[in-house]
């Protein structure tokens, strides 16, 4: 399996759904054999979930793609934090060493920006769906385009009503930038591409420092305390797979500069142990 196709049966995932079986993104693949379609059936809408998870197990048979389904059983007070935490749980769990693609477009990335803006984003923020073991090949596309080749190639979605409910903060955004001109949008994706490729540079720097690919990993302890704190928190962030937050990060460089020995920091998806002269980071 080379390739999981998350599909939720609204118009973009049915649509890249619908690209991938006719070879028209990842020509090294073939179609069905090296893809599988993934679909996390939240439970916020109750009956509708299920309904959503029925045509999308309907759909990859009319592929004939291999389906996994997944039902997180949420309730209707799930956070949209929470129900993307744990969609894409799911996806790692069920990519294994496949690449997950997701039907992210234009779109929503410039949705994602304005969000990490209005929360006080720090630079990462500027520079989101930057994940590269996450594949999103219609980010060139706009909604409009993505609707339209749907409706050219008659394909059939659902409509997740939770898309048009005030009460989720992506929807507010997205209300508010039907009211921002083309041009503005252009300029914004445009310095996108400039923060994304030193995004890139600055991660692969700090890279020299840390493997993420371990589970555990040790960092000087003189080394974190002598060099800048911003540089020592994109370390501790990088060591720590970005699962702390910048506050937990400040915590941990000031416990790389003060713990003694032996003494231990632990939080839900990390802990850190001292050594006289080593900081030991182990991902739980």
């Amino acid at each position: 399996m080379k390739y999981i196709l998350a599909v939720s049966g609204g118009v973009d995932s049915v649509t890249l759904l619908d690209l991938a079986a006719h070879s028209k993104i990842f020509s090294d693949a073939k179609f069905p054999d090296d893809f599988a379609v993934a679909h996390f059936e939240h439970g916020i809408r109750d009956i509708d979930s299920k309904k959503d998870a029925e045509f999308v197990c309907d759909l990859a048979a009319k592929y004939r793609v291999q389906f996994v389904v997944n039902h997180g059983n949420l309730g209707p007070n799930c956070s949209e934090e929470i129900a993307r935490e744990k969609r894409y749980d799911f996806l790692r769990k069920v990519a294994n060493n496949a690449k997950i693609v997701t039907a992210h477009h234009r779109d929503d990335l410039i949705e994602t920006i304005v969000m990490n803006l209005i929360r006080g984003t720090g630079w990462r923020g500027l520079a989101p769906m930057n994940n590269l073991q996450i594949l999103r090949p219609l980010l060139n596309l706009s909604k409009f385009e993505i609707v339209n080749y749907a409706l050219e190639n008659g394909l059939n979605w659902v409509e997740d009503a939770t898309n048009f409910s005030p009460n989720y903060f992506r929807n507010r955004v997205r209300d508010f930038l039907v009211h921002v001109s083309e041009e503005d949008k252009q300029k914004l994706l445009g310095l996108y591409e400039k923060q994304r490729k030193l995004r890139r540079e600055i991660e692969q720097e700090i890279g020299n420092f840390c493997d993420t690919n371990e589970t555990e990993q040790s960092l000087s302890r003189y080394f974190l305390t002598m060099i800048d704190e911003k540089a020592a928190m994109e370390i501790l962030h990088k060591a720590s797979s970005g699962k702390l937050t910048r506050p937990q990060l400040r915590q941990v460089l000031l416990f790389a500069k003060t713990a003694v020995p032996n003494k231990q920091l632990q939080f839900k998806s990390v802990k850190i142990r001292a050594t006289k002269c080593e900081l030991t980071m182990e991902l739980l």
